[in-house]
């Protein structure tokens, strides 16, 4: 549904316009109004307008001028004129402001409807063609490295990747890995100092780095990378096998393999140190399979990195030159994205639940004696999640929870699991409640000022950007909340004012008609009438005489 932008300096014009055409059938859901070019502009600069009808001549700015400033922020917009000057200049000038239509005063209802289904149409045209296959392709080639880089990132971090729609993505970024492949990662921490590259060149070192790699690793391997959180470089390598080789790389073992990779990853070191002036930390995490041991691999390279300090200098390593640890914990599953505190903070509450009950299902599973430790885990990351969540909103924990928040200081909390379980869903309900119960307060007071501001201005500025403007808020999200909250749209809800305030002086005073209007906001008497009568069936002379008093 498209928004459009009615403008004349004649209000009269403008409302019988607004009231008179179907707009909902012509795909139109909003319609703006203003009485001046510069109006017309603070309405474009707040609304996402696609269509405007303006007057030519208009004090101040004309409609033409009005055309010109649209054409240079608003490329997209389609302009109609409307005017009562059938002239040829007129004319001459619409087309080389590349107007989308021109309509003469008094123009006829079908008239406008048709000239508007035209631009409707015309618009719909363009977006379906932005939207088309062949752009679609396009973008995509265009934002393949991002992408890839995204992806990776998800198989890293979180388990929210189903095979199908990997599959699909892999195939759509033109990655040359499937599921079940075996897949060896390197980490590549950057040590510097990169004597080349400034503190602001750091994308570029990244991508010259990311070069070297596939031209050191590219003639044996498929590479595919990305940048971890901790700013390391992530290399996913997996071998590649011609016709003449088929079988090679799998006749090999992994000290042989792996031996392949050290050798081509001290290469990269000595081109780093050589052409960019710094050095570079290598692990090598191992392989695995693809996708399902990724963030094993992963984890491997990080804790072998995290063993060497930081000003050991350069390395290079293999994350099973080290003695490999006994797993202890729940591995990565609680910490994954999205975390606790990510699900509380856009309200993702049965998500964040479904978490809980995984994370419990993992701690039902382990053996007896570690079971503590996992549930102090849970408890510590789900604890700190919530009071994160309640100082964003301003409050303190304790406030939210009550009782429950003395739990956390209880020295055997945490030692039973099922009554761990029992707290975190009855607490979590109770944050979740307590945001629920804020947002319905908030929404109830932008209903709550909107109306009182519409009560004491009905014979002022009621449009919905000076009520909006009042509060304040973005009109078009007092739009929404207000219809959403009511069932009934702000400007329904100032018509029925208006109208019932109009049927009240009819009937208990002897104030002209003209007075009346003047009362309830329109300055145009003819308007008014209008209005009226399309609102209760008479007109305000006759509801007077027989329906009145």
């Amino acid at each position: 549904m498209f928004h459009i932008l009615i403008v004349d300096d004649h209000e009269h014009l403008v409302e019988s316009m607004v009231r008179s055409i179907p707009w909902e059938e012509l795909g139109i859901g909003h319609v703006h109004k203003a009485f001046s070019g510069d109006e017309a502009l603070a309405v474009m600069e707040t609304f996402p307008v696609e269509i405007v009808i303006t007057d030519i001549r208009m004090p101040g700015m004309s409609g033409l001028d009005l055309i010109r400033h649209i054409r240079r922020s608003w490329k997209r917009v389609k302009c109609v004129l409307l005017t009562g000057y059938a002239d040829f200049e007129y004319a001459r000038q619409a087309i080389e402001y590349h107007t989308d239509g021109y309509l003469l005063k008094p123009a006829e209802d079908e008239e406008i409807i048709d000239c508007i289904r035209g631009v409707t149409e015309a618009l719909r045209r363009e977006w379906e063609d932005l939207a088309s296959h062949r752009r679609a392709l396009y973008a995509l080639k265009e934002q393949m490295p991002k992408l890839r880089d995204t992806l990776l990132k998800e198989l890293l971090f979180s388990r929210h990747v189903s095979e199908s729609q990997l599959t699909g993505r892999l195939r759509a970024y033109d990655i040359p890995f499937e599921v079940g492949d075996t897949a060896a990662l390197m980490m590549v921490r950057m040590d510097g100092p990169f004597s080349r590259f400034r503190d602001e060149d750091d994308h570029l070192l990244e991508y010259a780095i990311g070069n070297m790699a596939e031209d050191v690793f590219g003639g044996d391997y498929y590479i595919w990378s990305c940048r971890d959180v901790h700013d390391y470089l992530v290399f996913l390598f997996r071998e590649k096998r011609s016709e003449d080789s088929a079988g090679e790389g799998l006749g090999r073992s992994w000290n042989e393999r792996r031996q392949r990779l050290e050798r081509a990853a001290s290469e990269l070191q000595n081109s780093v140190h050589s052409f960019l002036g710094g050095t570079l930390s290598a692990a090598i995490g191992g392989e695995g399979r693809f996708p399902g041991e990724l963030r094993g691999l992963y984890h491997a390279s990080l804790r072998t990195l995290r063993l060497r300090m930081e000003d050991s200098g350069e390395f290079l390593a293999s994350a099973d030159a080290f003695e490999s640890p006994i797993q202890v914990g729940m591995s990565t599953d609680l910490h994954d994205s999205p975390t606790f505190v990510h699900l509380l903070e856009v309200g993702r509450w049965e998500a964040a639940r479904s978490k809980l009950d995984e994370t419990f299902a993992l701690i039902a599973r382990a053996d007896p004696y570690s079971r503590q430790e996992y549930a102090l885990e849970l408890g510590f990351a789900f604890g700190s999640a919530l009071v994160s969540i309640s100082h964003r909103n301003g409050k303190l924990l304790e406030s939210v929870i009550g009782d429950d928040f003395a739990a956390l200081f209880e020295p055997h909390f945490f030692r039973s699991a099922d009554r761990l379980r029992d707290w975190t869903n009855r607490v979590l309900d109770k944050v979740r409640d307590d945001i629920r119960s804020e947002q319905n307060e908030t929404v109830a007071y932008l209903v709550r000022k909107a109306q009182e501001y519409v009560e004491n201005h009905l014979a002022g500025d009621t449009s919905l950007q000076a009520v909006a403007d009042h509060i304040p808020v973005h009109p078009v999200y007092l739009s929404r909340v207000y219809k959403a909250e009511t069932g009934e749209g702000l400007s329904g809800y100032i018509l029925r004012l208006k109208m019932e305030k109009a049927e009240r002086l009819l009937s208990d005073s002897a104030m002209r008609i003209h007075e009346i209007a003047e009362q309830i906001g329109f300055n145009n008497p003819s308007y008014f009438i209008k209005v009226f009568k399309k609102y209760f069936g008479w007109t305000p002379k006759d509801y007077r005489e027989h329906a009145g008093r």
